[in-house]
């Protein structure tokens, strides 16, 4: 597959020079990302990363011999598997560790809101601040899953759960103390 960010490159000689540089290490560049990754997919996002990464610096590729550009794009394509393999840990370990945080006091909260009158639950949800107002709704009216309430908002699943759960308290709270305004 050919990279389509090549046909954005104005320069031809530059676009050339990356061009030739992709079609003669591609699979090298493959090899070294699957090597640290181990996932086909994100060893592609991790070739394109450095490509994109190596079109930035096409202006020093261009004073290098073919060797030192195969070494710099391995090495460029190496930094960028790493990078992803960290943002993937990073983002398990703190999913784990976030969802083991929560507070299992969730029974409370949900006595709460059966107790209470429909009326009663859309004036709380009324009166809650806009982020937490949003977030019920795209949970029980529009009925978006963690995922797509994340895609939504530009924030990670395990994120959309934590700030669920801060929404659902303050609800509770609000019905529980009677300011609902009923």
């Amino acid at each position: 597959m050919f990279p389509l960010i090549l046909m954005a490159m104005e320069n031809n000689e530059d676009r050339a020079l990356i061009e030739e540089l992709y079609l003669c290490n591609h699979n090298l560049m493959y090899a070294q990302a699957l090597r640290i990754l181990k996932n086909r997919s994100a060893a592609e996002d991790a070739v394109s990363d450095a490509l994109e990464a190596l079109i930035k610096k096409v202006s020093l590729l261009r004073d290098m011999d073919s060797n030192k550009r195969k070494a710099y794009a391995v090495i460029t394509v190496r930094h960028m598997a790493i990078n992803i393999y960290r943002r993937h840990s990073r983002e398990t370990v703190t999913e784990e560790d976030t969802l083991n945080a929560i507070p299992s006091d969730s029974r409370t909260e949900d006595a709460v809101l059966d107790s209470a009158g429909v009326d009663e639950i859309r004036e709380a949800i009324h009166r809650l601040g806009e982020n937490d107002r949003d977030m019920l709704m795209m949970r029980y009216f529009r009925e978006l899953s963690d995922t797509e309430i994340g895609r939504e908002l530009g924030i990670l699943p395990v994120t959309v759960r934590v700030r669920m759960s801060r929404a659902r308290k303050h609800l509770a709270m609000l019905l529980r103390s009677g300011e609902a305004g009923l």
